[in-house]
């Protein structure tokens, strides 16, 4: 963990010191008092429904050595500690990160896009640690508190570091690269999801591309060529642009692709060496997440043999798809968010698993504003297209998904306005053999639907 004189910390932040303590070094940086430990600095957050500066107390009872405020406070009771006034403490939380991270001149990557994004860093974490000691942000931690997280937890002993990027609006991305100072860039694809907040496509695009443009000219940007939105990215950007695909003629590239029910099979080529990839998870999209980690591992020297090994190994962290065996029906357990190019994704992912029938499940796509109704009538006509044996939909935009797909000739649905109603109905309609997929926006909680069956089971 990081640690800061006092010195260091005014410099970083641009803070006044309104108090001296009898420590002048803090080892470490804590935002929660709850993991607080001896000789830290506090940094208390605020937000819409939180003031760290609440918890300034219980701070320095568990051995703060210093604290951050952006707002008055009685500092006469804390004589010992040092206290050290900012404008805002979320910046100034970024601003030590930022100074910590150059510490280091070490490759720093960062990951951002619509989908896929905490795979794809995962999987580049993989390949890298097959020579490296690598630092990486833990779960999707991706907003500037996860982020500053991650660059204070880097020490001498990393050789590589990377990060996750993600963002709600223009602006955002930018903000983070301040931070990170990212030497490669990785952007796997330009969807839909926030086109509430963006407006269109092209303005998504723009947000993500924020990432390129922060490159230094002698980083690198790696961007799937299939994207046309990431493809152009290279157009603005004077560094070196490496391309991934599924088509021939990129830098890094996959064919005789072969789906199998627990797996993707295929030959990579990458920066002039090739290899036999099995990759232990399911759909084209992991596939594209594959090369992006392959482009990377490639381009800090790690063997295509090597790459090959880890993809083999890898085991997706945290809520990415799950496949589970319940009362002899297999699910696609994808709940843990959705928007269009994800439920696309899913609905190739489900053709490619064995079953009598196949099943949807799905919840709202939120946060797409006034794009919401033809996006969801878009998913509707999809479903359709791929012939799945019945559609159950939960939510009133989920109910404009059903009619699409009824107007385009799936006859079997049924809409419920909640989990409980749609989990009784789904019991009623599954038999062995069948397989389903369960998949909505996380506030939709699709994953109730699969907790209520697992509970009823037992």
């Amino acid at each position: 963990m990081a640690g800061f004189t006092l010195a260091e910390i005014l410099e970083a932040t641009g803070g006044h010191l309104l108090q001296r303590g009898i420590s002048e070094y803090c080892s470490r940086i804590s935002t929660d008092t709850r993991s607080l430990e001896k000789g830290a600095l506090f940094i208390p957050l605020t937000g819409e429904n939180f003031n760290g500066h609440r918890f300034i107390n219980k701070a320095v009872e568990k051995g703060a050595v210093a604290v951050l405020i952006s707002e008055p406070a009685d500092v006469s009771a804390f004589a010992a500690v040092s206290v050290i006034a900012v404008e805002n403490t979320l910046h100034a939380l970024e601003a030590l990160a930022r100074f910590h991270r150059l510490r280091f001149s070490i490759p720093v990557i960062a990951v951002t896009g619509s989908n896929g994004k905490t795979t794809t860093k995962d999987m580049i974490s993989s390949v890298l640690k097959r020579k490296y000691r690598v630092c990486h942000t833990k779960k999707n931690f991706n907003n500037e508190i996860g982020l500053s997280q991650t660059l204070l937890s880097l020490t001498s002993e990393d050789e590589v570091c990377v990060t996750e990027m993600g963002m709600r609006g223009l602006g955002q991305i930018e903000e983070l690269c301040h931070v990170a100072c990212p030497t490669i860039g990785v952007v796997t694809n330009v969807g839909t999801s926030h086109i509430g907040i963006l407006g269109s496509r092209e303005n998504i695009a723009r947000a993500k591309g924020e990432l390129i443009e922060a490159l230094p000219e002698t980083g690198t940007a790696i961007l799937n060529a299939d994207d046309d939105f990431v493809c152009r990215m290279a157009d603005h950007f004077g560094g070196k642009s490496l391309f991934y695909g599924i088509h021939r003629g990129r830098d890094v590239w996959a064919d005789a692709i072969e789906a199998k029910p627990d797996a993707m099979n295929f030959h990579m080529q990458a920066l002039g060496e090739c290899a036999s990839i099995h990759l232990p998870m399911l759909g084209i999209h992991n596939v594209y997440d594959a090369l992006a980690a392959a482009a990377a591992g490639r381009l800090l020297d790690i063997s295509a043999d090597e790459i090959s090994k880890a993809l083999a190994e890898f085991v997706p962290q945290g809520d990415s798809q799950k496949l589970e065996k319940l009362d002899g029906i297999l699910v696609l357990n994808d709940a843990y968010n959705a928007n269009p190019l994800s439920v696309d994704m899913a609905f190739r992912a489900l053709r490619q698993l064995p079953g009598k029938r196949h099943i949807v499940v799905l919840g709202d796509m939120l946060e797409l504003g006034a794009y919401a109704e033809q996006l969801h009538r878009e998913i509707g006509k999809k479903a359709a297209e791929n012939q799945f044996d019945f559609m159950i939909t939960v939510g009133p935009l989920a109910r404009i998904m059903a009619e699409s797909a009824r107007q385009n000739g799936l006859s079997d649905v049924k809409s419920f306005d909640d989990c409980q109603a749609a989990e009784v109905y789904l019991k009623q309609k599954v038999v062995p053999g069948d397989t389903v997929l369960i998949k909505g926006s996380h506030a939709m909680h699709m994953e109730k639907i699969l907790d209520l069956w697992k509970g009823a089971a037992e």
